[in-house]
């Protein structure tokens, strides 16, 4: 009887314990604190990820240059991020559709060929906009030399460049591809130095 009552009197002091003024305000504080410090980390974490990840723009034509009468066609890409860029890998793909019936198709990956598509280093773009007119480290050309008007005369093909490239500080990688549908996207002569994509 005695151990019942003990029992009934543990619960009971447990019971007023948490109804206390003092147990709802340490709770209360636990709380608000818990979930703002994990809103706080998670609004860090997308900063971080959002500021440092490398931030690359692609040219959405390519330039098409008469070379000792063989076309060669040049590709370009701007570091738009204010780090530097490592590990910069260029890949240039033929996209073949395959109808799959039904309105469906699958795509067909056929590796082409691009010079100087391993880069080891890009600055970062410069912090202000007089800064280095003339001299553009952060913009970068690349070539091919496959025939790619032939490629895209063909309405089920494509081209893809794709560029991966890694944050010179926190190793973030990225992926950025661009598509080019049609002979459209080709354009003949050079692209003009600078940020800007315009051909000359």
């Amino acid at each position: 009887m005695v151990f019942t009552h003990a029992i009934f009197g543990f619960f009971a002091l447990k019971i007023s314990w948490f109804e206390s003024p003092y147990w709802g305000t340490f709770w209360g504080q636990f709380w608000v604190e818990l979930i703002g410090g994990t809103i706080s980390a998670f609004i860090f974490l997308f900063l971080v990820l959002y500021l440092l990840k490398p931030k690359i723009r692609i040219a959405p034509f390519l330039c098409r240059v008469l070379n000792s009468g063989n076309n060669h066609y040049i590709f370009k890409f701007v570091n738009r991020s204010f780090f530097p860029a490592h590990e910069i890998k260029v890949e240039l793909y033929k996209i073949r559709k395959i109808p799959m019936g039904g309105g469906r198709f699958n795509n067909e990956h056929e590796q082409l060929t691009i010079k100087n598509g391993n880069i080891s280093h890009i600055p970062h773009r410069p912090f202000w906009w007089w800064q280095n007119k003339i001299h553009h480290p952060h913009c970068v050309v690349v070539r091919s030399f496959d025939n790619l008007n032939e490629i895209l005369q063909d309405d089920m093909n494509a081209i893809l460049l794709r560029v991966s490239l890694k944050h010179g500080l926190t190793g973030l990688s990225t992926v950025v591809e661009q598509e080019y549908g049609n002979e459209g996207d080709i354009r003949n002569g050079k692209f003009k130095t600078g940020p800007k994509f315009e051909n000359i």
